[in-house]
């Protein structure tokens, strides 16, 4: 009992507690659409994000390369974020990435869209490219 109190305290001093957000399909499509992600491209977003993540915030994944990918866009830290491991083209530590806040994850994500398309991540590849999406129109 002695040990689980003090592995709590040390949690809470050290402000590691994380608190997993898992988004709503339409929750995420109002953050993505204010955001700056047009509607057009809303379903994609979602099919991406159901796949890479189920939608939630605190997702990690350790890659067969020895890399890492973050959050609810899974966002790769060999070059998009900085965990002392690769490139952080975002400019960003990747701990940001894990929050419920997902205005910095929205940003990078749309930054490695503009460089590689949806293509860069295989959850969309695998499951949302040439499929049908979600229906997002009970969301406006």
């Amino acid at each position: 009992m002695k040990l689980i109190f003090a592995v709590l305290s040390a949690l809470l001093v050290g402000g590691a507690f994380v608190e997993t957000k898992t988004y709503k399909k339409c929750e995420l499509v109002k953050a993505l659409h204010n955001n700056g992600i047009p509607k057009s491209k809303l379903a994609d977003w979602v099919c991406l994000v159901q796949w890479e993540s189920s939608f939630s915030t605190t997702a990690t994944n350790r890659n067969v390369d020895g890399s890492t990918d973050y959050g609810i866009f899974q966002i790769n830290n060999k070059y998009w974020c900085d965990s002392n491991y690769g490139a952080n083209e975002c400019g960003i530590p990747c701990k940001s990435l894990l929050t419920d806040d997902i205005t910095i994850a929205i940003k990078c994500a749309k930054l490695v869209y503009s460089r590689q398309g949806f293509n860069a991540w295989y959850g969309w590849r695998d499951h949302c490219k040439d499929q049908p999406l979600p229906d997002i129109s009970d969301c406006f």
